[in-house]
């Protein structure tokens, strides 16, 4: 946990002080800052997947994803974001740009192609965007994204929790969706 927070502030650090980020700057700096959230929020719902079960989890996410991923943002002075086609909270919602990028994912797995490890964009805005695939590659999290009976006590607390889910059905390896992260050249 500390590695990665630790490479993160280092690349950040180092960055900051050259001015103008490359795009392989840009890179490695997206590459740690989504690493770092990943590695944060399993750790955190493995947790309590193993102390309290998928519910335990449930609650946690519900909770505590949202700020984790801005004390994740904040320690790495950029913006980010987990969004989804199927989303659970509508906060994780796409804007057009990430709809498309996600729809083309879709269909390079549809037929079978490697999605890419990330793609980064140069705005106009003078910030960098860099998008990361989230492919379900972990059992753990078909307990809450997977097939789940409509009448469990986890179905029924999605639905508390999340009336609008659509973030059910997945298989392993299938796309969840993508973290992005902007921060600026």
């Amino acid at each position: 946990m500390i590695r990665y927070s630790l490479l993160s502030l280092m690349v950040s650090s180092s960055l900051l002080l050259a001015g103008s980020l490359s795009e392989e700057e840009a890179i490695q700096k997206g590459s740690a800052i989504s690493a770092n959230l990943v590695q944060k929020l399993s750790v955190e719902l493995k947790g309590h997947m193993q102390s309290s079960g998928p519910l335990g989890a449930l609650n946690f996410c519900s909770q505590n994803a949202l700020s984790l991923t801005d004390q994740v943002a904040k320690e790495s002075n950029a913006t980010i974001k987990r969004v989804s086609l199927n989303n659970r909270n509508p906060i994780n919602s796409t804007n057009a740009d990430e709809q498309a990028l996600l729809r083309k994912w879709e269909k390079l797995q549809y037929s079978q192609q490697p999605l890419p490890a990330y793609e980064i964009q140069n705005k106009p805005n003078r910030n960098y965007s860099f998008y990361k695939p989230i492919v379900l590659n972990n059992e753990v999290c078909l307990k809450c994204h997977g097939e789940i009976a409509s009448d469990s006590p986890l179905s029924k607390e999605i639905k508390t929790l999340y009336p609008e889910d659509k973030a059910v059905g997945y298989k392993m390896g299938d796309l969840r969706g993508m973290i992005v992260v902007t921060f600026p050249r």
